[in-house]
Order: C-alpha cells, then sequence, then structure tokens
C-alpha cells in the first residue's frame, strides 16, 4: 500500500472552481493502487481499496437500487449548474435546480424546507421489497467503514445509534443511499450529511470507458474507481469528476454514495411524522 502526503496548491482560490467541470489537466498523481492520502498537516484525506468488496456483494446492490435513478433537476452545483425553476406559469420558484441527470436516493429524508417531515423515499416506499433486498450491500460497505476509518465511524455511528430506527439503514451508521449514472459531477462539496463523518464511493462499470475518475483538484490528485473498489473520502473538500472518454455505445458507471443526512437524529416516531404530513395537507394537526 502506498502513502501519499499532497499540499493544498490552491487555497481560497478553490471556490472560483465551484459548478465548474474538471478535465485531465486538473490532477497530476492517478491512483489505481491501494492507497492513503494525506494532507500535510497529516489529515486524512482519502483511503482507496482495490477488490474490497466481494462481486456478489456488488451486484446486488446494483440489481437492488439500480430502479431508483431517474432523470433529475434536483442535484444542484454537483450537476454542473444551479438555477431557480420555472413554475408553468411562468413565475419563479424558491427552489433552486441544477442540469438534468441520472440519480436517485434510497432510504430515507428527514424534514427540510420543501417537506416538513421525515419520510421514505419514493423508491423505498414503492419498491420495498428490492430496498431489503439490498441492504446486505449496505452493510458490508458500513464494516468496511468502520474498519479503514474507525474514528469517523464512531462519531457517525453514534448519532445514527441514537436515531430512531425507522429512519436508518438497518443497524448500520447510514440513512441514505445516493445512486448516479454516467453522471460525471462538476466540482462540490457535499452538504447534508453528517459534517463529521467521512465519504465513500462504490462504483459498478459496465461497457468500456475512460475516465470519470474521482478528483480532488486542490491537491491535484484523481482516483481511478474499478469494480469492486471502495474509496472514502473527505467529500468537504471539494471534488469532482473528469469527464468521460472514449465510451462503448454500452458503457455504464453506476455510482454508490452512502451517508447519515444530518438531521435525522431529530426525526420521531412515524406516527408524529404522519401527523406533520397531516398538516402539510390540510392545514390542521389532526383529523
Amino acid at each position: 500500500m502506498k502513502i501519499y502526503k499532497f499540499k493544498n496548491l490552491m487555497g481560497s482560490d478553490a471556490e472560483g472552481l465551484k459548478g465548474k467541470f474538471l478535465d485531465n489537466n486538473s490532477f497530476d498523481t492517478l491512483i489505481n493502487e491501494d492507497s492513503d492520502g494525506y494532507d500535510m498537516y497529516g489529515n486524512l484525506l482519502f483511503r482507496y481499496r482495490k477488490n474490497a468488496i466481494p462481486v456478489d456483494v456488488l451486484k446486488n446492490g446494483v440489481d437492488s437500487f439500480e430502479g431508483s435513478i431517474n432523470l433529475t433537476d434536483g442535484r444542484g452545483i454537483a450537476s454542473g449548474s444551479s438555477h431557480k425553476r420555472i413554475r408553468k406559469d411562468g413565475s419563479i420558484s424558491k427552489i433552486t435546480v441544477g442540469n438534468k441527470v441520472y440519480s436517485g436516493n434510497v432510504g430515507y429524508m428527514d424534514s427540510g424546507a420543501m417537506v416538513h417531515y421525515c419520510r421514505k423515499t419514493a423508491f423505498a416506499r414503492d419498491y420495498f421489497d428490492k430496498f431489503k433486498q439490498g441492504i446486505p450491500f449496505v452493510e458490508f460497505v458500513d464494516k468496511k467503514y468502520k474498519e479503514l476509518c474507525p474514528q469517523h465511524y464512531q462519531k457517525q455511528f453514534s448519532i445514527a445509534n441514537g436515531t430512531n430506527k425507522n429512519y436508518r439503514i438497518s443497524d448500520t451508521s447510514f440513512t441514505t443511499v445516493t445512486v448516479n449514472k454516467n453522471f460525471a459531477t462538476a466540482v462540490h462539496k457535499d452538504s447534508g450529511d453528517f459534517p463529521d463523518g467521512f465519504g465513500n464511493l462504490i462504483v459498478y462499470r459496465e461497457g468500456d470507458y475512460k475516465g470519470s475518475y474521482f478528483c480532488m483538484p486542490e491537491y491535484r490528485v484523481a482516483i481511478d474507481m474499478q469494480n469492486c473498489d471502495i474509496l472514502f473520502a473527505d467529500v468537504h473538500s471539494w471534488h469532482g469528476n473528469t469527464p468521460f472518454e472514449e465510451c462503448s455505445d454500452d458503457y455504464k458507471r453506476i455510482a454508490f454514495v452512502m451517508y447519515y443526512r444530518e438531521y435525522m437524529y431529530k426525526c420521531k416516531q412515524p406516527s408524529e411524522e404522519l401527523k406533520k404530513i397531516k398538516q402539510d395537507k390540510t392545514g390542521y394537526l389532526t383529523l
């Protein structure tokens, strides 16, 4: 295993990359073997392990969760654009949207500005058997998280363990899985997840393509994710993907990101959340 130290070469200038797409000039080092990366202060940037996930576990995740993917404009700055949604009547909504990409969510969502109650994602609600089928995949990634990033894991697991079990995926540190298809993200920092946790990435590949490396441009490093690899990374630093290149007609890249939604610990029993749903729909607290 290799250990790298990387200097932040951009500092505050990195803010200027927000929402922009990277290219092959965005990195100097391409990681394609077991590696740990640190900044010059000894802070962990990433841990990358090849062939860390059994192929049957990965395939189960794909078979279970691929159906969550839809064409959406809800990925904001990660899709390379961010603007206010225009309603059918021509008025401008308060909702910020991005370019349309193929993405989906599995598991649970917390209360937010637009939806005021905790709930299953649409996929988990409508295809609950598929959701349950994929839980061993989530559990395996959780186990690797505990093994490879124990300090970050313990913080995240502690808050997950105190969360209502109806809004947590099994006994893991995760509440939610984002699933992306053929989506090379623009430069962004993850938000809405547990801020003291560590991000992860698992990729399933079919057909032929090059590129779409996970890239941390401040540190001039990129990682070439292959089937059955696992990456844990500081996703609260700027990151994105390099472009897809030389793609065959049947190419497919499905990326899985598992996380704990930041405010899920506030979720109450489903009966209490149901009262919020009724109030949203009727204006009354109870019926």
